[in-house]
């Protein structure tokens, strides 16, 4: 039974990525699989970026004017440079010249500032304005073709790590939601090639007038998504994939013994979540909440769910190996002290609760059912919905009182508002708490790099306290490349991907 499962895998796997693609198809793509899966609402634009299944195209085609390196420093793209005035509240960026986009157009600093406006616009409703909504879209302003100046009425220390959020990629100046939704026009090293939003294959053509000489050194790319695990190990192990960017904890460890693949680790920064709302019975409850919290055996998972491949998190979304974590310690687990809790709250014999999960991403069912076991200590029955994972993210995800959800790792300049701060667009568990928001404004004006470290760990203990989600682990993301192929690294954070030096023989850029 187990053998013909693993041959209709194959098959499967195979017919997914080896379908032809027209003509385009004439020199083999690099095959890349992707876990999670954003159709029907995958979209082309980057004011809309959402699911992984987004960013795996996204990053194809376009260019952020900063990005981030794997420690959430931010490191030039599109800008060169930039400085800061002395007051602090003005930062001048220098752009990179001789870059055009898809469609030929020279990119220009008005470009930069329109793809900046764009996301403030409340008409286009991009999720960014949760995290740029400090900005003022007039003070975003083209000093000339080249450079672009962003002021604010408060210094903003953290202005150029905050603008590589993921939604910051550069679009042509007039572009539109109906244009971009479904046709990109980027800076980026990749064309959009072949692409239909209701399939999970597309490929992508390499842009021979790429602004960095050299690259891509892939000729094309084909992003599939495959949600199956049996399915992704079975293809990339046949040769009918190249690279798995997210493998999973146990799949790395079945296939780091084979002589044909090899594994590339990024730092932990993704995590997991156990998202309540906080406006909703038993949930309105801290104590409930803080008794959810103190049931879980925080090493346990890791040691057990990812294999130690990563490290036990305290309810932030700042590893407790940064140096900006609030707390280097780990919450120990503490039955007696849950049950006390919900004694107090009003629950002496105990509590049950419905939690929504599934398979969205790997490892979301295995953490649903390890916590099961552990709350039913505290005497916590918690009754485990698994929904389809091909839908998840649309009909489960955010409308449900208790789920599951997973993110990747930022900065705390970004991780911190991005989904906790009151008005946060993906604020999971609908927490609003005045404090936090205060906290967080005023580490955005500090200047003094340790006061500000300081003030978002002040920030960090009151979530962590008070707050309606639980971060139990990060872990590190592993891809799984051919043998054969090399130049791909994965980043801590999921939505930051590139394809430029991947390359695998036989499928080089052709003169």
């Amino acid at each position: 039974m187990q053998i013909k499962h693993s041959l209709t895998a194959l098959l499967l796997g195979t017919s997914i990525l080896g379908l032809g693609a027209t003509g385009a198809m004439a020199v083999e793509c690099v095959k890349v699989i992707g876990t999670e899966p954003g159709v029907p609402n995958i979209t082309m634009d980057p004011a809309f970026v959402n699911t992984s299944d987004d960013s795996y195209q996204l990053n194809a085609v376009y260019n952020r004017m900063v990005n981030l390196d794997a420690s959430f420093q931010p490191i030039p793209e599109l800008a060169k440079s930039w400085s800061v005035s002395d007051d602090g509240k003005t930062w001048t960026f220098n752009l990179e010249a001789g870059v055009t986009f898809h469609d030929g157009k020279p990119m220009t600093a008005k470009d930069v500032v329109f793809s900046f406006q764009r996301l403030l616009d409340p008409e286009v409703g991009s999720p960014a304005a949760g995290v740029l909504g400090f900005l003022d879209p007039k003070k975003i302003v083209a000093a000339d073709d080249l450079t672009v100046t962003f002021t604010t009425d408060t210094v903003v220390a953290d202005l150029p790590t905050v603008l590589a959020i993921k939604y910051g990629m550069v679009v042509p100046e007039g572009s539109t939601k109906e244009q971009l939704k479904l046709q990109e026009n980027g800076t980026g090293p990749f064309v959009q090639d072949v692409y239909d939003p209701t399939q999970t294959r597309r490929v992508f053509q390499r842009n021979k007038n790429y602004w960095r000489k050299g690259f891509p050194k892939s000729e094309c790319l084909e992003v599939s998504v495959i949600t199956e695990d049996v399915t992704r190990l079975a293809a990339i192990k046949s040769g009918a994939a190249d690279l798995i960017m997210q493998a999973g904890a146990a799949n790395a460890a079945v296939l780091a013994g084979d002589p044909t693949l090899k594994l590339e680790k990024s730092a932990p920064g993704t995590y997991m979540t156990l998202s309540m709302w906080v406006d909703t019975p038993p949930f309105n409850d801290v104590r409930v909440r803080q008794a959810l919290k103190k049931v879980i055996d925080r090493q346990l998972l890791v040691d057990t769910l990812v294999l130690g491949n990563g490290v036990a998190g305290n309810d932030t979304p700042v590893p407790p190996t940064s140096p900006d974590a609030f707390m280097a310690d780990i919450k120990p687990q503490d039955i007696e002290g849950a049950k006390k809790l919900l004694a107090e709250a009003g629950y002496p014999d105990g509590l049950t609760v419905e939690l929504n999960t599934g398979e969205g991403s790997p490892g979301m069912v295995a953490l649903a059912q390890a916590y099961q076991q552990m709350a039913a200590l505290a005497g916590i029955t918690v009754n485990v919905i698994n929904n389809p994972a091909d839908s998840y993210w649309d009909v489960t995800w955010m409308k449900k009182p208790f789920f599951g959800s997973n993110w990747s790792g930022r900065p705390a300049a970004e991780g911190l508002p991005y989904t906790f701060k009151s008005d946060a667009t993906y604020n999971e568990a609908k927490w609003k708490n005045a404090d936090f928001d205060a906290t967080l404004e005023k580490a955005r004006a500090e200047v003094d790099p340790e006061k500000r470290r300081q003030l978002y760990k002040d920030a960090q203990k009151i979530l962590s306290d008070d707050g309606g989600v639980i971060v139990p682990y990060f872990t590190s993301d592993v891809a799984v490349m051919r043998a054969d192929c090399e130049g791909y690294k994965p980043h801590p954070q999921v939505p930051i991907i590139n394809y430029e030096n991947f390359v695998c023989k036989g499928k080089e850029a052709q003169n």
